[in-house]
This record gives structure tokens, sequence and C-alpha cells, in this order.
């Protein structure tokens, strides 16, 4: 339409516009008011507060995989050290029946006299005993506790492991010997492919045997395991080869009793054992090839001649898994050895009884070099070899069955 309007008439337009933006600004204020409300009121609940407790650092569970095996564990605190805590206790009754007593005999055939009549070999016996004494039960007590402390690098793990272990035997075939012993078992770090500390020798294959007894096999692997140096280089495939140099093997590390036999006394190590070996470890089992130089240093005490030459050893095994048989496993092992007595396995065998077990039956002349009171020195070369067999029936049942043979002859013994 047209025309003019009187101020009476007019309609204040601007007025109503106004109204309407400032409610609009209105409701944007309270809506804005409300959200920052909202997010004070969520920060503040994140805020600590100066009554409430501190917050606990609860502990961490760890796995860290070290040579293809999880290391299930807790962290440190205040590290990313992972540490496992282990051990066992096991309790064993033995019985048997000894029904005779043999002595040791050792050395030549007789005592070898010179032109003065003077004794330059020495035919050497020790009485074992009646057997009527002996024992016919005996009981077993061993406590192990186990440390593993893993840290990852970029290197590998550097693990380190240590193993107490205690013994407490009486009566009949025990391994504590009428009495307790025990103390560090192992303890050795391993990083990189080195080892070093105490530690299962490289020269072991099976070590001592499935059961408390030991076969004829080198242990020094569950047993008087020696301090070592070692690398360990791992060419992928299950396939590794081992250096080490070793505290050296003796016989009385093993039996109480000595190295060397007649009159000889231990010259003192010169130099470590030095082991080399070579291993296969795969889905079908395992493959072990190892060697060993052994230093002999001992002095007569009859004539006052020394003795010092290297011994050697060799030991070799194979691993077979059952298939389709969880556990089942069955194996054979072989060694050899020339003074060097210890990796030819027959002193371990048992408790240690050189062949006489519990004193039943003629016990081997063993030591690594025999004095024949002449400047001259007898050498012993020895040989074992050991089979196996192992099936699982459920985690608390395992069944074995082993058997080892062995030999040991000694040359240059003097004529009679």
């Amino acid at each position: 339409t047209s025309g003019t309007f009187g101020e009476e008439d007019q309609i204040p337009m601007v007025n109503v516009v106004e109204v309407q933006r400032m409610t609009l600004i209105k409701s944007l204020l309270l809506g804005s008011a409300a959200g920052i409300v909202a997010v004070a009121t969520a920060q503040a609940a994140d805020l600590p507060t100066r009554k409430g407790p501190v917050a606990a650092e609860y502990v961490r569970v760890c796995s860290i995989t070290v040579a293809g095996a999880p290391v299930v564990g807790f962290v440190l605190p205040g590290s990313d050290t992972c540490l496992k805590i282990s051990g066992y206790v096991t309790g064993q009754m033995e019985g048997g029946n000894v029904s005779n007593s043999n002595a040791v005999v050792y050395g030549p055939a007789a005592n070898v006299r010179n032109a003065a009549g003077n004794v330059i070999g020495q035919r050497s016996t020790q009485g074992i005993g009646s057997s009527f004494g002996r024992d016919s039960f005996g009981w077993t007590t061993r406590y192990n506790l186990t440390f593993d402390a893993v840290s990852n690098t970029a290197y590998g793990p550097l693990v380190a492991h240590a193993e107490l272990q205690f013994n407490h035997g009486e009566g009949f075939d025990n391994t504590g010997r009428a009495g307790s012993d025990g103390g560090l078992n192992r303890a050795y770090v391993t990083w990189a492919g080195l080892t070093a500390g105490k530690a299962n020798s490289f020269f072991s294959f099976t070590g001592g045997g499935l059961g408390w007894a030991n076969f004829f096999s080198p242990d020094r692997k569950g047993y008087d395991q020696p301090d070592l140096l070692a690398y360990t280089a791992s060419f992928g495939g299950g396939f590794s080869a081992t250096l080490s140099a070793e505290s050296s093997a003796h016989l009385e590390d093993q039996t109480g009793g000595s190295s060397f036999l007649g009159s000889a006394n231990w010259g003192g190590m010169r130099f470590p054992d030095i082991v080399g070996s070579l291993d296969v470890s795969q889905a079908w089992g395992s493959a072990h090839l190892a060697g060993v130089a052994h230093n002999v240093r001992a002095i007569s005490l009859m004539d006052n001649s020394t003795l010092d030459k290297w011994g050697w050893g060799v030991n070799a095994g194979v691993l077979f898994n059952i298939p389709n048989v969880a556990g089942a496993q069955i194996g054979v092992t072989g060694s050899w050895s020339k003074n060097a007595i210890v990796a030819s396995g027959l002193p371990g065998g048992m408790w240690g009884e050189q062949g006489c077990v519990n004193g039943n039956g003629q016990c081997m002349a063993l030591g690594d070099a025999f004095s024949n009171g002449n400047g001259t020195w007898a050498n012993p070369e020895a040989w074992t070899v050991t089979g196996w067999a192992q099936f699982t029936v459920n985690p608390q049942v395992t069944l074995g069955v082993e058997g080892s043979y062995g030999e040991v002859r000694w040359t240059n013994t003097p004529a009679i």
C-alpha cells in the first residue's frame, strides 16, 4: 500500500529486533556458562586433593622372552627389570639290599721294587667295610630357590640367574651323604651371546640323568657346575657353536677323592679347561658334539717326578622327541677321554661311587694319572655309553628308564 503514517501510527520495528537479539545473546551466554561449569567440574574431578591419599603404585606383571621361552615375573619398582622367583621342594625314600662288599684295588698287580728292594710302584687297597653294617633304607630332602632378573637391551635380554640348592639325607643311597650340604648351585649372567659365572658346563649334554642318581654321562650340569666365561654364536635354525674357558674339572670336586693315584699329588691349575661345542635344537629334538682340553699337572711324592701334559675328552649325544606324545623323549650319549677322567662320566655315576654302588661291587681305579714311582706315569683311557627314555603320564607323573656302560683302561703300567 502507499501512503504515510503519523507518529501515533508508527510501529517501533527496531525495538522488536533489539529485544529478540538480546534474548538470543542471553541464551548463548547462559549456555556457555553451563558449558564452562561442566568442563570446570570435570577437570576438578581429576585434580588431586590435599586431603586424599597418595595414589598407590601397583605391581606390574611382565614377560620377556629368553632363549625362546618367556620369563614371567613382576617389574621391580622404579626400573624396567623383570624379576622371577621360583623353586621347589622334593622328598624321596629309597630302599635296597647290599649283599656283599669289596675293596678298591688300583695300581700295578703287586708292589714294584728296584734293585735295592725299595718300593717304587705301590699297589693300593682301600677297604669298603662290611655290608652287614650298611643301611637298607634312606631318605633325601632337597630345597631349591631360584631368582631370574631380565632386562631388554639393544643387544638382546640381559639375564642374571642365581640358584640356591640344599640337600639333607640319611641312610641308604642319599644325596646328602648322611647330613646336610648345599649352597650356591648356579649364578651367572648372560648377554649378547656371553655367559659368565657359575653355570652348566658346555661340555655336558644331558647332565647326570633323569633321576636322582647319575648315570655314566659327563655331568657338571646338574652338579659341580664350573665357573666359566663363554661365547655362543647362534646361526639360526636352532644351530649354535660355543667356545668356553671353564674352571678345571678334578675328581675331588665330584667324589671327595684325588684326581691322581699312587703317590701323586695335584700340581696346581695353570690353564682352564678349554671347551668347544656344536649344538642343534629343533622340533624333532636336539644333538650335541663337544670336546675338552684338560691340563694335567701332578708331582710324585715318591720320586719327585712331575707330570705336565694335556688330557682330552669328547662327548656326543642325540635326543629325539617322540611324535604325537607330549613330553616323551628317547636319547643316547657317549664319551671318551684320556687323562681327563671326569670328562668320561665315570666318576659321577650314582653318587660319585666310581662304579661300586653303595660299596656293592668292585670300584674302578679312576684318576687323571698314576705315579709308577720310578719316574714314569700311567695314563687312563675311559669311555661310556648311555641310553634313556622318558614318558610324561601327566604334569605330576613322569616315567623314565635309563642304563649306562663304561670302561677304564690304564696304559704304561710297570711290568711285574
